[in-house]
This record gives C-alpha cells, sequence and structure tokens, in this order.
C-alpha cells in the first residue's frame, strides 16, 4: 500500500518535505491547475515567475503555494509567507537556534529572531534553508516581487566613464562601510522616507537595461527632488561613510544595526561626518546630481547583510512589529 502512494506522488509530482510540487501533464493549463489545487491563479503564477498565465509546457515542475512544511512542534515561524524576491524575511526561531543558513548567507539570531534578506534575483520557487544549532532544515517558497522593466540612455560622455575596476571598487568601499552584523537594532518603529514630498521615479528590483544592453536591476529607490532639497535620516543609525564616490556622488551610508545600512546618493552636499550618531529626521544632506545621474535626485538605497533590499520594506509597520522586542530592549 505504501509503495502505491508513494508511486502515486511520484507520478503527481508532490513531495511533502519540499511543500507541494506539481509536474505539468499534456494539455494541461494554469488556470486548471490553479483551480484543482483551490489557489488564486495570479498566486500561482507569482510562485513560479510565470508572467505570461498561457504559457507553460508538459514536464515543467511548478511549486502549489500553500503553508509551511515545517512541523508545528518546531516552534518556526516566517514572516512573511510566502516569502518576496527583495523583501526581507522575519524569522522566529525555536530556543537553541544560533543562526539560519539561507541564500548561501548566514543570518545569526538574537533574542530568537533573525533578519534575512531575499535577494531580488532570487529564483521563485522553493529554497532550502537551515537552522544551525539544532541542525534542522526546510525550504521556503519565494515568490515574483512583480518588478517591471526599463531603459536607461546614456549619453556617449557618461557611458565612456563606466569604468568597471571602479565600480567594483566603490561597492566594495561600500559594504565595508556598510559593516557587518550587529546585535543592536538601533531604530524604533518604522522608517520614515528620506524626502518630505516622496515621488518615486524608479522603484527598487526594476528590470533595467542600459542603451539596451542587459545591466542587472535597479538597487534602490530613486526619489524626484530639486538641487538643494534637504535629504533626511528615515530612522536612528551611526554614519559610516560621508564622501564623494565614483559612481554615486556625494554619498552617506548609515548603519543601524542587526546588518542593515541605507545609503544616500548624488547629493549636492553633505550634513553629517563619518562616526556621528543621528536620529530619525536629523538633517543628512541635500538632493544633487553628483557623479554618474543624468538630472537631480536621490538615489536611496537599502542594504540588509549586503543584500540590497527594497528600502519601502522598512517603511512598513508590519515589519517593525515584527522586530519590535528587538527594539525594546536596545540601549
Amino acid at each position: 500500500m505504501m509503495r502505491r502512494l508513494l508511486a502515486l506522488l511520484l507520478f503527481l509530482g508532490l513531495t511533502w518535505a519540499a511543500g507541494v510540487v506539481h509536474v505539468v501533464q499534456p494539455g494541461e493549463t494554469l488556470y486548471r491547475i490553479a483551480r484543482n489545487y483551490g489557489v488564486p491563479l495570479e498566486a500561482l503564477a507569482r510562485a513560479n515567475g510565470i508572467e505570461n498565465v498561457n504559457l507553460i509546457r508538459a514536464g515543467q515542475r511548478l511549486v502549489i503555494p500553500t503553508g509551511p512544511s515545517w512541523p508545528e512542534s518546531w516552534g518556526l515561524t516566517v514572516d512573511p509567507w510566502p516569502a518576496v524576491q527583495g523583501r526581507p524575511l522575519v524569522f522566529r526561531l525555536p530556543a537553541g537556534v544560533s543562526a539560519v543558513r539561507i541564500f548561501n548567507l548566514k543570518v545569526p539570531a538574537e533574542r530568537g529572531l533573525a533578519l534575512a534578506p531575499v535577494p531580488a534575483d532570487a529564483r521563485p520557487g522553493l529554497h532550502p534553508f537551515v537552522l544551525e544549532g539544532p541542525g534542522l532544515s526546510s525550504e521556503i517558497l519565494v515568490t515574483a516581487g512583480g518588478y517591471g522593466h526599463e531603459n536607461i540612455v546614456l549619453s556617449e560622455e557618461k557611458n565612456a566613464l563606466l569604468d568597471r575596476e571602479k565600480i567594483r571598487a566603490e561597492k566594495a568601499r561600500l559594504l565595508e562601510a556598510c559593516g557587518g552584523w550587529s546585535p543592536e537594532m538601533l531604530w524604533h518603529g518604522p522608517w520614515s522616507w528620506p524626502l518630505k514630498r516622496v515621488e518615486v521615479t524608479s522603484a527598487f528590483g526594476t528590470r533595467r537595461t542600459y542603451n539596451g544592453r542587459p545591466g542587472g536591476w535597479h538597487g534602490g529607490v530613486d526619489l524626484r527632488g530639486e538641487e538643494g532639497t534637504p535629504v533626511y535620516a528615515p530612522a536612528a543609525g551611526v554614519v559610516g561613510l560621508a564622501e564623494k564616490l565614483y559612481v554615486r556622488g556625494n554619498a552617506v551610508v548609515l548603519r543601524h544595526g542587526l546588518g542593515v545600512c541605507s545609503g544616500y546618493y548624488h547629493l549636492s552636499r553633505l550634513a553629517v561626518e563619518p562616526g556621528q550618531r543621528v536620529e530619525k529626521g536629523d538633517l543628512l544632506g541635500y538632493v544633487g546630481m553628483t557623479g554618474l545621474s543624468t538630472g537631480p535626485h536621490l538615489h536611496w538605497e537599502v542594504r540588509l547583510l549586503g543584500q540590497t533590499t527594497d528600502p519601502a520594506a522598512f517603511t512598513d509597520p508590519a515589519l517593525f512589529r515584527e522586530l519590535a522586542p528587538l527594539a525594546a530592549s536596545a540601549p
């Protein structure tokens, strides 16, 4: 009986340890599969990174977006579920877990919580993780972020300035300025936006081409602002960098603890110094167009353990509610 059941599961493409996976049979449509499993068509498409719901093929493996596959006895919860490309995850961990290994990163735990990034280019579907300490392992479901596409047109003069070695050196400087993981969570409450007037001209995660050539994705949020517009700290932190960079121009980087840092680029002037402690609402500098910029704007970037992460996620009260126990115990 057990052998027949296992054979049936393999035929249908179902595995319990990894969640529910369906192998598309000849003649099946995504709509029919969604209806059979009782999940919304949009959710099924998002979980598998499918942009055109009419294009699936026989033999394709589809992850069915159900709940977590680990037993309740673990005492583990993950928010949000399912995960979304480019947005952070909060693990509420059982006793004895020292860190979470996920996306080739080691995410330290602090008082039963771990704040982990989901890379913006993480493949939609199931991804493994391990809880260090008890050695428990399972998988997490990542869904597509629904990011758009845009082509950036650079003049010949600007394009000639794209020195790959200088770009790599600047990224290394930024990662150094961000610092590593630290247990102190310096902010209290949801973040604000760094400009008083918020008008997004290029969203986080947007897939980009430059003069028609592939260029990855947008690692931050571009905000419209006239030159000289004040830029404010969205949350408390310590200045890790305040200097002129090659691509990003006049730049400020803040360290916020838990492996979180934020960057403010293309500024016309700086108003802080390295090592300075700032509070939410403190002046950081002024909007400009220094560095490789096509016009005055603020490029706002957030990194979590080195991974660029959607800054808007940190303005969401739901994220802070998950992390509130760490803020309450911070000095």
